[in-house]
């Protein structure tokens, strides 16, 4: 629950002629946080306003306006909603967003320490969720900590996990220039705890960071600490970069469901990122997989071998001798199995099957709906791992037109497709292609084009043209493309993750 701060000479004021402040929320590093009437709309927000004395501050102005825009187009439910944006007339920014009643997770982990395993991984799994949004949206958060998770509980008794300050995240348009500003103005790049090695190391970070700090966030829940530790910030950070992840408790070795986890926390947390899962969202389908998998024993209870009770025992003693014994032999011989078994077979690590699946990535002009089969997926622009099994339908639709692509078969390239569904302009059209980093090698229906990217492409005006990039150390991407007699621009950013 949010709790009234200390008295503030805003509060019971009418900030910007529209929100009755009603007491102060918290203090932050660039601003504070309201709790406020909004007279025009009737409802409850939470106002964060920029500290005036930064508002002249071009670094601490962009920052807070990066929040704006990470979220501006984020309508996640697992993500704190923004509502509106501002500046005073006197030059205060602020911008409102969802009041949120609960508590934040690390509040709760300091009053239980631990998470019943079920809770934990529902607040887990919301939150991954919630970031397959955003990552899609090109944002990496980037300080995944559990002070950035908010716990409301809905109207029905529901719990509901929200990921809130985006102040830090990373939007794939950032030019270099704008992130060695913040940087070096001391912005906070990550919580020690949560970061990732390749965050303490100063590396360039993609949504496999928010994958490992989140698997960070599971450990603690379930077992009361991050994983690594120490009495000095320097402890922490070596021991992020060189220890290895401390070992499933003997306890629980034996419980098939724990042994699961600790395989999912295993990949997660990897050092190497390209030995983590490859996506957010290969991340979350191994923790639905997780929530999915019935576990007929307590998880606080672990299997142990039992023996007959004496009242049984005593029993056959009014048996006839011969029955007494075969029904005697027969108990210690289903004993000596149990025992084998759990000695020679349930303590083997098991690994956990990950569904298989293959990246896609969508684009539009203008956006568009993506259906699979005719199921939503999401808008373009869109990137999504996807499990489904060819042969399948990829419709890009609009209010005005839609347009079908095929899909026959998996292959190990990226495959993307791209469609123009404006109006044709052009008798020639010519698809612009752009690469993050530039340099690739083009091939324009298995043909090697004589530029490299970036380039200009002439194309049909009604077949699709198929466009293959490959760079080395890169994943390589290939496109199906239908301009429909208008000019398209493909950018794309060539993955290093592994297959």
């Amino acid at each position: 629950m949010y709790k009234r701060s200390e008295a503030d000479p805003i509060v019971g004021t009418l900030f910007d002629g529209r929100y009755l402040i009603n007491f102060l929320v918290a203090r932050g590093g660039m601003g504070n946080i309201y709790q406020a009437h909004d007279v025009r709309r009737g409802h409850i927000v939470a106002l964060k306003m920029l500290r005036p004395e930064f508002g002249n501050d071009p670094v601490i102005l962009q920052r807070f306006q990066r929040e704006t825009l990470a979220v501006s187009n984020l309508h996640h439910e697992n993500i704190c909603q923004l509502y509106d944006t501002g500046c005073t007339p006197e030059g205060v920014h602020y911008f409102t967003m969802e009041f949120l009643e609960g508590q934040a997770l690390d509040t709760i982990l300091k009053e239980k320490q631990t998470l019943p395993q079920n809770t934990a991984l529902l607040y887990i799994t919301q939150i991954a969720s919630a970031l397959c949004d955003a990552h899609n949206h090109g944002i990496i958060h980037r300080d995944l900590k559990p002070a950035n998770i908010f716990i409301v509980h809905t109207a029905n008794g529901e719990e509901v996990a929200k990921v809130l300050d985006f102040g830090v995240a990373k939007l794939e348009e950032d030019s270099t220039n704008v992130r060695e500003k913040l940087t070096n103005a001391g912005s906070t790049l990550g919580t020690p705890f949560y970061m990732s090695p390749e965050q303490i190391q100063g590396k360039e970070v993609d949504a496999r960071t928010d994958v490992y700090a989140l698997g960070i966030i599971l450990w603690e829940c379930l077992f009361g600490n991050p994983p690594y530790t120490g009495n000095s910030l320097i402890d922490v950070f070596t021991a992020a970069i060189h220890k290895k992840l401390p070992k499933l408790p003997s306890n629980l070795k034996r419980n098939k469901r724990w042994k699961s986890i600790y395989a999912v926390l295993q990949k997660a947390l990897q050092k190497d990122r390209n030995n983590r899962y490859d996506s957010m969202q290969s991340f979350l389908r191994a923790l639905e997989q997780l929530n999915s998998t019935k576990n007929n024993q307590s998880s606080q209870n672990h299997p142990s071998s039992t023996r007959p009770s004496l009242p049984v025992i005593t029993h056959f003693h009014s048996l006839p001798t011969k029955i007494a014994f075969i029904v005697c032999s027969i108990i210690f011989l289903c004993i000596c199995a149990a025992v084998t078994y759990f000695v020679f077979f349930d303590n083997q690590e098991e690994e956990v099957q990950q569904p298989q699946s293959h990246t896609y990535k969508f684009y539009s002009t203008p956006s568009a709906e993506v259906r699979v089969n005719n199921k939503i997926v999401g808008n373009t622009p869109l990137i999504l791992d996807l499990d489904t099994q060819p042969p399948f339908d990829i419709v890009f639709r609009t209010e005005e037109d839609d347009f079908n692509f095929r899909v026959d078969q998996h292959n190990n390239d990226i495959k993307g497709f791209m469609v123009n569904l404006g109006q044709p302009h052009a008798d020639s059209p010519v698809i612009t292609l752009n690469s993050t980093p530039p340099g690739a090698d083009v091939y324009i229906n298995d043909h090697l084009f004589e530029e490299k990217t970036p380039c200009k492409i002439p194309s049909s005006e009604h077949s699709i043209t198929h466009i293959t990039i490959k760079l080395q150390d890169y994943r390589t991407e290939s496109f199906d493309i239908a301009p429909k007699g208008s000019n398209v621009e493909l950018n794309t950013t060539l993955s290093t993750s592994p297959l």
